[in-house]
């Protein structure tokens, strides 16, 4: 669960739990240790009850089962993890052929991530991207970065770096595609909407002009 949840939880617990506390100490007089321990457990069950509630509501919301969204919750961390880590070799690939990969292989990256997060169920949209393609993006780029930085570069290193910007031009085109594929049902409910609009209109009677007889 997000920090946003986590954030309205404990801003509805603290109020709860103080609230307890000084009923305890002023009308009963129970003493601040039994107070203290009393409000303690009214927090602790105040925010299992209400994480309940929001998982609950996560739940119904996405049509998704806790597990999934714990599952789809965590490769995204993943996920974001390695962008930033994929966003530390902007200079050290140098060339502003590879500089400009790697712009389109985080754009591209971080858009997935946004889509998700957004709306988890595409997830299994772009499984591939989560699994493989970002992993690939990664290490790729280590490697390409790893063979830029060589002092001295014979024959075989050349070949190597340009298979290396080659493999990135595929790996870029797999995260575009990934993109793509996210964002294909809204291309599809669009072309839906497209087309029952243009039904309306087409069933719409036309317009009569001005009787002049």
């Amino acid at each position: 669960m997000n920090s946003k949840y986590t954030a309205y939880r404990h801003l509805l617990n603290v109020p709860i739990s103080s609230a307890s506390l000084l009923v305890l100490l002023i009308p009963f007089d129970a003493g601040l240790t039994l107070s203290a321990a009393i409000a303690a457990g009214t927090y602790a069950a105040s925010n299992y009850s209400i994480k309940g509630i929001q998982r609950y509501h996560v739940v119904k919301k996405h049509g998704l089962t806790w597990s999934e969204l714990q599952h789809i919750s965590k490769q995204v961390e993943d996920a974001q993890a390695k962008i930033r880590e994929l966003n530390q070799f902007y200079t050290r690939v140098r060339s502003f052929r590879s500089i400009k990969q790697l712009i389109e292989m985080n754009r591209a990256a971080k858009r997935v991530v946004q889509l998700v997060q957004e709306e988890p169920r595409r997830f299994y949209l772009v499984e591939n991207f989560f699994y493989s393609h970002i992993d690939s993006a990664l290490e790729i780029t280590k490697k390409y970065a790893l063979l830029v930085r060589q002092p001295s570069k014979d024959a075989s290193t050349k070949v190597a770096l340009m298979d290396a910007r080659d493999m990135m031009d595929e790996i870029n085109g797999l995260l575009q595609q990934d993109v793509n594929d996210v964002i294909k049902q809204d291309i599809n409910r669009l072309q839906l909407e497209l087309d029952y609009a243009k039904q309306l209109s087409n069933r719409l009677p036309e317009p009569k002009g001005d009787d002049k007889s």
